[in-house]
């Protein structure tokens, strides 16, 4: 389930191994939280503390200065029964699948399910088929670890960890001893689950070429951390994209390609919708500074661009049956002016460049005058279509003006 409350929640974590003067502090009063259907890489360099975080976490090791709180229970001071019990909700993936060499791969993935007493043997096998499927396996179940790909092995480990549903799942270098394209599949199905499910997963890497599927990337040195929001720069990605795809729906409808017209803004809309959710689960969580900074600025540029979609729909849905394209009249000025806000608003937003955003802001800023010329003229020409063309189009640019505002603010250097 979906939810803006971590699933972890870190605070003023420290830990050290030794005593003395000799001791080595690998973590330093560290602030960190983990949230459903999220993926988070934790990299640094070797020592840094990237393990000790995932087993503190995992239940795996001992709490020894600050709050460690996963699914609800505190790890600091826990009992062994109490930490027990946070282990059975985790799902545990490791460098080395650590599967069975005696037993199938169905029999592997049903030992995730060995703490439930209660389920009958035909139902965990059952459910062990079922996971081994979904992770591609399904023609595999009665192959022996020997007899499977290192890919292979690692996907039985994963189906293991995930066979019992579990909220969280810790991968420690999941990849370390695959080859590019085992390794790449192997996330991709991790990224897969992480959305379906809606779990958290935590992953532990030196593998930087699978930093792409993170939603955050959680760099450790010195025992501090950076974090780093993949996920925003993907939504801020996507409204380029729509931004592009604003500026052929004007094209689009002109050639008379109106089936091709409606996909694009269904798609579009989809995207829209799904940004839109993610920026306001992201805007409400515990994160810093300069990350809510960035996150409320992302809220407000899909804000406005799903306005500046709506707007040049109800432009469209005026002036498609209308026939009134061409011939330099009112509506078709209307049109060739708003083609071009949205091809240069397009172009602007896809460069960052600073001069090039500007002009759309001043393109933008100022159509009083025309607007009233405009409304004054459809009203002695008793024409209402055109007004209500002019009330669309002036909505459009005025959130074409905002979000050229709000871009050249997030793209300009330190934002």
């Amino acid at each position: 389930m979906h939810t803006n409350q971590p699933l972890i929640n870190i605070e003023g974590l420290s830990h050290s191994f030794g005593a003395g003067a000799t001791a080595l502090h690998v973590l330093r009063a560290v602030n960190l939280q983990f949230y459903p259907g999220e993926i988070t890489i934790i990299v640094g360099p070797s020592g840094s503390g990237k393990t000790t975080i995932l087993t503190l976490a995992g239940a795996l090791r001992s709490v020894q200065s600050g709050a460690v709180e996963v699914l609800g229970t505190e790890l600091n001071g826990a009992t062994d029964e109490q930490q027990w019990a946070v282990r059975r909700k985790i799902g545990f993936i490791f460098q080395h699948h650590n599967l069975l060499g005696a037993l199938t791969a169905c029999e592997n993935v049903q030992l995730g399910l060995a703490h439930e007493i209660d389920t009958p043997k035909t139902e965990s096998r059952e459910r062990a088929l079922t996971m081994l499927g979904r992770v591609g396996l399904a023609d595999h179940a009665h192959k022996y670890p020997d007899q499977l790909s290192g890919g292979q092995r690692q996907r039985v480990a994963i189906a293991r960890a995930l066979v019992r549903n579990p909220q969280l799942v810790m991968a420690d270098e999941p990849t370390a001893a695959l080859d590019s394209h085992s390794g790449r599949e192997v996330v991709a199905l991790l990224q897969k689950l992480a959305r379906e499910e809606g779990c958290a997963i935590m992953m532990v890497t030196h593998d930087n070429r699978i930093l792409d599927i993170a939603d955050r990337i959680v760099s450790l040195e010195d025992g501090h951390i950076e974090e780093n929001h993949v996920a925003l720069q993907r939504i801020s990605d996507h409204l380029v994209q729509a931004t592009q795809a604003l500026s052929q729906y004007l094209e689009l409808v002109q050639e008379g390609q109106l089936e091709a017209y409606a996909s694009v803004c269904a798609q579009t809309q989809a995207k829209l919708n799904q940004d839109q959710r993610q920026t306001q689960q992201l805007a409400v969580r515990r994160v810093s500074e300069q990350v809510r900074a960035q996150t409320d600025r992302l809220v407000a540029a899909v804000e406005q661009v799903s306005q500046t979609e709506a707007a040049v729909r109800q432009f469209i849905d005026l002036i498609q049956p209308s026939g009134l394209i061409g011939g330099g009249s009112t509506s078709d000025r209307l049109y060739q002016s708003l083609s071009f806000l949205l091809l240069t608003a397009a172009d602007a937003m896809a460069s960052a460049r600073t001069e090039e955003l500007e002009s759309l802001i001043e393109m933008t800023s100022d159509r009083g005058s025309l607007m009233e010329t405009l409304r004054q003229r459809s009203q002695d020409d008793n024409q209402g279509l055109v007004f209500d063309l002019t009330i669309a189009y002036a909505r459009a640019v005025y959130f074409l003006h905002a979000l050229a505002k709000a871009w050249v603010l997030d793209h300009q250097p330190g934002a």
